[in-house]
């Protein structure tokens, strides 16, 4: 009965990475054509890079099967892409692009090499977050930091569009496809890994995405007078 699972699981995977090769693309032409970022917030955008960037330097080094993580990869070309076209359609490639940029490679870097060493939190911290040790490795850290950078992006974005009342230039497509990978995704991790950093972020990803499909459905895109005041 595993077997097939196995396969099952497997396929799965390996439709998830096919999926996530091109699920960026929709919202990269939305800004082309038309030709603003707006209701798209910077912090969301830098914050979904990093987070891919960290998570790819997570799993790298861990020797798990491409077919589990391996969209992480496809993301963070894509999610690279759309960095650089956000920052040049809201004021050019300046010198803070560049310095968040080059910070974001250097930790990414830093956790692939596995360089930080271990640290021990606060007992308070402990207690708090209900952990059983108090000790954090590099390999722990670069595990959860794309947890704490998606919610970190995602509310952003979030508020923004409680705020505008709009999504703005955000892609529908890109959203429901997001929310299609971490379900699918969600399968494969209880299937094939015995890793709870990567079932905790696959279950953030996917809450925090269905969050903004509702926003989108709920409030719409950019209104005609804010488009045309972009424009």
């Amino acid at each position: 009965t595993e077997c097939p699972k196995v396969l099952v699981s497997k396929a799965i995977g390996y439709a998830v990475i096919a999926g996530s090769a091109l699920v960026k693309l929709p919202q990269i032409l939305k800004i082309h054509r038309a030709g603003s970022v707006a209701g798209i917030s910077h912090a969301s955008v830098l914050f979904e890079f990093v987070a891919t960037l960290v998570n790819v330097s997570y799993f790298l080094p861990l020797g798990y099967p491409f077919s589990t993580w391996g969209e992480n990869a496809f993301l963070l070309a894509q999610n690279s892409a759309l960095y650089i076209l956000h920052a040049h359609m809201s004021g050019g490639l300046r010198a803070s692009f560049l310095l968040e940029a080059s910070a974001a490679c250097a930790s990414g870097y830093v956790l692939y090499r596995r360089l930080v060493p271990d640290f021990v939190l606060p007992a308070a911290a402990c207690g708090a977050l209900g952990l059983r040790r108090c000790t954090v490795s590099c390999e722990e850290l670069a595990g959860t930091l794309p947890m704490l950078l998606g919610l970190v992006g995602r509310l952003p974005q979030i508020a923004q569009n409680l705020r505008q009342r709009h999504t703005g230039e955000l892609a529908f497509i890109t959203y429901l496809l997001n929310v299609a990978g971490a379900g699918a995704r969600l399968f494969t991790t209880l299937q094939e890994l015995d890793d709870p950093i990567a079932l905790a972020a696959v279950v953030l990803s996917l809450g925090l995405n269905l969050v903004i499909v509702a926003q989108i459905l709920l409030l719409g895109g950019t209104p005609k007078k804010a488009a045309n005041k972009a424009a």
